[in-house]
């Protein structure tokens, strides 16, 4: 059975780029290894979130689902005091007039959260002010339905695209994967894997990796016209991003009605 990671504190390579940006490594977890670069506009809803706590200065992704939320995974906003938020851009860096800078002080953890099991890995962020939506930022729906295993998802993040350059990369990446099943879930990871917890796996090692951590697994429905909110990376094997073991999300699903109650959000 393979240890599920969401920190690599330890690792000299993982912590070079947070000395070099002034970020921590404490968050940068999850990768998109063997993934693409995507478009400007095509995943309008992602979010770069800069994460200020008392102890440092740490980087997750996220997703707008509404002008004024942002979901992402609890850990991400766990002992948070404030954000700054790009939407609109796929780069972090990089002039880009399409680039939105947003704050926020506000954050809701999921009240049944767990730390060290990773179960209830859920957050909220509530911005300062709405953004104005446009070509370039919108929002992902929610799931209508439950998420069924050998479904055909999109990976997206900034994070690692190999072991070997930290995270988070400048541009946003994509990687089409499969949802297992639980039991191939578990044949990895074990009893680790509870209610509300999935795998995905694509082609040989592709996947989530350092940098990943809060990103959304996105299902594409109604002639792929209609992108829904179906995962929020959340863990990835202690083997190393490159290893051939699945990446871990938090279901959705199980938490729309938690989330529809705090955000307002029909």
């Amino acid at each position: 059975m393979k240890i599920f990671v969401f920190l690599f504190v330890a690792s000299t390579w993982t912590c070079l780029w947070g000395e070099a940006n002034n970020i921590d490594s404490k968050f940068a977890s999850a990768r998109i290894i063997g993934g693409s670069g995507a478009r400007a506009g095509q995943f309008p809803f992602a979010a770069a979130i800069y994460i200020d706590t008392d102890d440092g200065r740490y980087f997750c992704g996220g997703s707008l689902i509404s002008n004024q939320w942002i979901l992402t995974a609890g850990h991400c906003v766990n002992g948070a005091v404030r954000f700054t938020i790009q939407v609109g851009s796929n780069t972090l860096e990089w002039s880009d007039d399409n680039r939105v800078t947003l704050t926020a002080n506000v954050s809701v953890l999921h009240p049944e959260f767990e730390e060290l099991t990773l179960k209830n890995n859920v957050g909220l962020i509530q911005l300062n002010e709405p953004v104005l939506f446009s070509d370039y930022i919108s929002s992902i729906f929610l799931p209508s339905t439950d998420l069924q295993h050998d479904a055909n998802v999109t990976s997206i993040g900034w994070g690692q695209t190999d072991d070997y350059h930290p995270a988070p990369v400048n541009q946003l990446n994509y990687v089409h994967v499969i949802t297992l099943s639980e039991d191939e879930c578990k044949a990895t990871y074990g009893n680790q894997i509870a209610e509300n917890m999935f795998c995905v796996a694509g082609k040989y090692n592709e996947g989530t990796c350092l940098g990943d951590l809060g990103t959304p697994l996105v299902r594409y429905v109604l002639n792929d016209r209609h992108a829904e909110h179906v995962g929020i990376s959340s863990f990835f094997s202690d083997n190393g991003c490159e290893a051939t073991d699945p990446s871990g999300y938090t279901k959705t699903f199980g938490y729309v009605a938690w989330i529809k109650n705090v955000t307002g959000i029909p």
